[in-house]
This record gives structure tokens, sequence and C-alpha cells, in this order.
């Protein structure tokens, strides 16, 4: 039995080697898709605050508040354009056309209406006269900054810049307020107070990933931690167009009417099949988890974080299984395709639908509650998912076997419908 599979494998070993196509298909395509996908998606996958945000600025105030806007964006992730001269509809315009990602507009009397409404709120709080004589708030005491957004500019940027906003303006109204209260209080006991700085915020937000000490630098997903393993898993699962490819070419030839002359059981011609390709697509795994260590860092992208033999071997293991899962899909097709043309459209569009629902192209936990629903049923979802429990979130062998099961269970459907559909072929 051992010689009959030994000869199977070295069979589709050969036939492989002999078609060069379906090896730069295999190989160079994932590759590429690797690198070119890890460069686009690089941006979105850093943090917004990486980047430099333009913002046209209109002081119409020239007072405190338009001055500290300004102070502070251009001390932070702003390019601050001052746009002083130009009209409303001009200043509309720039923002409409892009030329300008944010306008803001800060209006006349906003530094008075600031001051107003400090003013009012300390009154209330020290009343020099009884609170039902103190004048009631006019119109003039309330205004509003504009933030004119550049309409191709996503929801998070919007939120990202009207938050940056808000914190000036709020730590200009709290030293307004402090400033007033200073005031009140040297009025009352006639002693001078020294001016209060609020500095840093009394109370600061520390950020942590959850992974722990896992990866040693604070990596949360990146580019190349998203890219290599998604393209890896979509890769072993594109050997489906060539695995099912040769499967029905070798009917169309009469190999397999001579295969079927020989000894031996259809599940033990289905076993060395996958045994062949288990070993491509490990191959696979190798060269992307090269390229994500030592290739993509020469294009600037970050490196994919291998921590030591230990992850290295659940790696591998991570790969093994879902070899077993993308050949035995292959020979599943194989054996359902009565063509070629047959074979590779059923083969690469199913691989293409289900890393679209699996998350390969956009994680899964964006989608609506509905398609998340339908992404686990993809094989390349726990794949991926194998991946980053090991890569990201720090996992062991006990966190894997549950992201297993699925694989396994999908690897074993899709041999035992393989082996009933061969026999029925083979019984015609």
């Amino acid at each position: 039995m051992l010689q009959r599979l030994r000869a199977h494998i070295t069979k589709e070993l050969l036939l492989l080697l002999r078609d060069r196509a379906g090896l730069a298909l295999l190989f160079l395509m994932p590759v590429a898709l690797v690198m070119i996908m890890a460069v686009v998606q690089d941006a979105p996958f850093r943090d917004f605050s990486e980047h430099r945000i333009k913002v046209l600025l209109l002081d119409q105030d020239g007072g405190p508040v338009g001055k500290r806007l300004r102070d502070r964006l251009d001390s932070s992730s702003f390019i601050v354009t001052d746009a002083q001269g130009l009209s409303r509809g001009a200043f509309r315009d720039a923002v409409r056309r892009g030329d300008q990602q944010v306008g803001i507009i800060v209006p006349r009397e906003a530094s008075a209406a600031l001051e107003s409404r400090s003013t009012s709120a300390i009154m209330e709080l020290f009343p020099a006269a009884p609170l039902d004589s103190l004048p009631e708030r006019s119109p003039a005491d309330s205004t509003a900054i504009t933030l004119l957004i550049d309409p191709t500019v996503k929801h998070a940027f919007r939120q990202l810049v009207q938050a940056s906003v808000g914190a000036i303006i709020t730590e200009l109204s709290a030293e307004r307020l402090l400033d007033e209260i200073r005031n009140s209080l040297e009025s009352a006991t006639g002693n001078p107070l020294p001016r209060i700085a609020l500095g840093d915020p009394f109370i600061t937000i520390r950020q942590e990933i959850a992974a722990g000490e896992l990866i040693g630098v604070g990596v949360a997903q990146d580019s190349t931690q998203h890219n290599v393993p998604a393209w890896t898993v979509f890769a072993m699962f594109f050997t489906v167009v060539l695995l099912g490819g040769n499967l029905v070419k070798e009917r169309q030839s009469g190999c397999m009417v001579r295969l079927l002359t020989m000894p031996g059981a259809t599940a033990e011609r289905i076993a060395s099949r996958i045994m062949a390709y288990l070993l491509v697509c490990l191959m696979q795994a190798v060269l992307l988890g090269i390229v994500g260590r030592w290739v993509l860092p020469l294009l600037g992208l970050p490196q994919l974080w291998i921590e030591g033999p230990g992850m290295l071997a659940l790696l591998l293991m991570i790969s093994g299984v879902v070899a077993l899962a993308a050949t035995s899909f292959g020979v599943l097709v194989g054996a359902l395709s009565r063509s070629q043309q047959q074979s590779a459209v059923l083969g690469s569009t199913c691989v293409v639908i289900l890393s679209a629902i699996g998350g390969i192209w956009v994680p899964l936990y964006i989608m609506p509650a509905g398609m998340q629903v339908v992404g686990r049923l993809s094989p390349l979802h726990w794949g991926m998912e194998a991946y980053n429990a090991v890569l990201l979130r720090g996992g062991g062998i006990s966190d894997l076997l549950p992201l297993f099961l699925p694989l396994v269970l999908f690897a074993a459907v899709c041999i035992g419908l393989a082996i009933a559909s061969e026999r029925i072929a083979s019984s015609r």
C-alpha cells in the first residue's frame, strides 16, 4: 500500500512540475498578492493620527478662540491653512473640491460668547444680586463653530476631527471658567490669587493591546499581519483550480481507466493526491512567511513577527490543517466537474466567494450581523482565525483546537463526497 501511495504522489508531483503555468499560478500569484495588498492596505491599517490632515481655517473672530484653535491644530496632526480673505462661497468650494479635507469657520463674537457664558455661569454660582434679577441669556451668548468636511472623507475621519476640535473648545471653556472663579474669589476676599493652569488632563487614557506581552512592542493588526496569513489561506485554497483540473484531465486522457486496472481503493488514490498537494500548500505557506518576514520590510512595511520556534511550530501546524481543508475541497471540485472549464470556473468562483464572506478581504467583525453568521460557514474564515489566534492573540494549542474542528469536519465531508462521486464515476 505504501508503495502505491508513493507512486501516486510521485505521479501528482510530476504532473505539477510539467505544468509551468500552474506552478507560476501557485507560487508567484500569492507572492504578488501579498506584496500588492500589503502596500495598498498599509495606509488604512495605520492610525489616523499618523497622518497629517489638511485644514482650512477661517477665523472671523480674531479673539482667543480662533487663536487657540489655530495653535493647537498646528501643533497636532493637522496642517492649518489660513483662509483670511476668502468669501464663504470660495471657502466652501475649496473644501468641496477636495483641496482641503476639512474647513473650520470660527464665527464673529465667538470669544465674546465664551466670555458671556462663563460670566453668566459664575454669576449664578456667586450671585452679587438675587438670582431672579440676573439678566436672561441672549442668543449672542451662544455660538457654533462650523466644520465643513470634504464629501469623500470617511465617517471615522470626521469623528476624529470633531473630537479634536471639541477637546480644544472644552479646554478653552474650562480655562475661562477657572479665570472667572478666581476673579470672583479675589473680589470676595480682597486677596490676589495665582492663576490656575490646567496643563495636562487630571486623568489620562492608557491604551493596551489585549494580547499582553506576546509581541513585546504592542503590535496590533497591521497590513503585514493581516495580509500574509489572509493571502496564504487564499493561495492554499486556490490550488483547487489546479488540483481539480488535473483530476478532470486524468479522466479525459484515459489515465483514470489505467489507474482503475491497478490494485488499490478510491480512497487510496484520493489520499495520495491530498498528500502531494499538502506538500505544495506547505511550501506556499513557507514562501509567503519568508516574504512577510524579510521582503515586505524592504518596501517600508511592518515585519511579520514570529516569536521563536514555538510560534513557528504552531504556524506550521495551522498551515497543515488549512492545507488539508483546501486540498480536500480541490479533490471534491475535481470529482464533481466533468470538464476542465467546469472545474476552473467552479473552483475559482467558490474560492473567491468563500474568501469574500470569510473575512479575507474585509475583516468579518465590520460586516453586518447576518453576513457574520454566513461568514463563519467559510473554511477560509476558520483558517484566518487560527493564524490570528497565534500571531495576534498569543494563543496556544488549546486555543487552536476549537478552530481546527470546523476545518477538519469540512475536509472530512469533502473527502467523503469526493470518494462517493469517484466511485459512481468509476462504475459507469
